[in-house]
């Protein structure tokens, strides 16, 4: 068990470290014998039930098939990441709490209906299935992550401002980042086979209107306005289109078969590559700054959250799980 433990603790030192890890208080002892007890967070109690499901899930995310697959380090790390986010997930749970941060039946149900959209209902239950995880297991992660994010966004985010100042000397400071590449604006036409295909360059060689016959005949979104797909850069697009840049402005590709359909492209317009002015980059700046001062600002006030804590870490159930 000294092994395992000073193993786990080198490796949870990213988010342990400033904990106060600890087995002595009298509000604790009831559970230092408890064997489904894997920590306690300011009385708050992890179990080993919990501690399991999130280990299987974070398996499937790792896509780690069996745990005789792992070296003996990699699932002490694994072991330990999902440590770190229960114990993290309960201290914001709690601060939320002291907060006063709820979340309302409304607004739970609006992030649920959020989360399912795109799924029709058997391909959502086959999805939870398949990541063995029930629909209440589901809902109470969502739930929690809703909590969380609207704590961060009442605490930190809403108290963020970036400066145009701020932005201005990051572009000044960083101008090579803001490069625009070579773009094209293209007319687009796909249809299910070649035969169609085929037919539709023979009329754009008479000289039928291309964005004419998108309309008619393209079954992909941009065909009901003529085709046209406005700019892009390249790598933009996938690999198959990748000649569609060589052509020259009013010419008209072969025909590309993908397994999406068979294509057929023309080139309207070029422009070429050029540096991008502030008032182009002003988003792009914007949100970075946005991001990384929040990023920085979360990681501060969770260390202050952490250093007013009491977390107990039971190694010897860990070392049986």
């Amino acid at each position: 068990m000294e092994s395992f433990k000073i193993i786990f603790g080198l490796c949870a030192v990213l988010f342990l470290a400033g904990l106060c890890v600890g087995c002595g208080s009298n509000e604790t002892e009831s559970v230092d014998n408890r064997a489904d007890v894997v920590a306690v967070v300011n009385k708050e109690v992890i179990t080993r039930e919990e501690f399991q499901n999130e280990l299987k899930w974070s398996k499937r995310k790792y896509r780690v098939e069996k745990s005789d697959t792992l070296e003996p380090n990699q699932s002490v790390w694994l072991k330990t990441n999902v440590l770190n986010e229960l114990i993290q997930e309960s201290l914001l749970r709690q601060e939320a709490i002291r907060q006063g941060v709820k979340v309302s039946s409304g607004e739970f149900e609006k992030y649920l209906d959020q989360s399912k959209e795109g799924y029709k209902e058997n391909t959502f239950q086959r999805a939870l299935d398949i990541e063995e995880i029930s629909r209440s297991q589901w809902e109470d992660k969502l739930k929690t992550h809703l909590l969380i994010k609207m704590l961060i966004e009442e605490v930190i985010n809403r108290k963020i401002e970036i400066k145009e100042e701020e932005q201005l000397e990051y572009f000044k400071q960083h101008m090579e980042e803001f490069q625009k590449g070579e773009q094209v604006r293209t007319l687009h036409i796909m249809v299910e086979t070649e035969d169609e295909a085929r037919k539709i360059s023979k009329l754009i060689r008479k000289g039928k209107s291309f964005s004419e016959l998108a309309r008619q005949h393209s079954r992909s979104p941009e065909g009901k306005t003529g085709g046209d797909m406005g700019y892009y850069e390249a790598g933009q697009m996938p690999k198959w289109f990748d000649d569609v840049f060589k052509l020259k402005v009013n010419k008209v590709s072969d025909i590309i078969r993908t397994p999406f359909g068979v294509h057929i492209f023309k080139v309207i317009d070029k422009k070429p590559e050029r540096k991008m002015s502030f008032e182009e980059s002003k988003k792009q700046i914007h949100a970075k700054l946005l991001r990384e001062a929040q990023e920085q600002a979360f990681h501060k006030w969770v260390e202050e959250i952490k250093k007013k804590s009491e977390i107990i870490i039971k190694y010897e159930v860990l070392e049986t799980i």
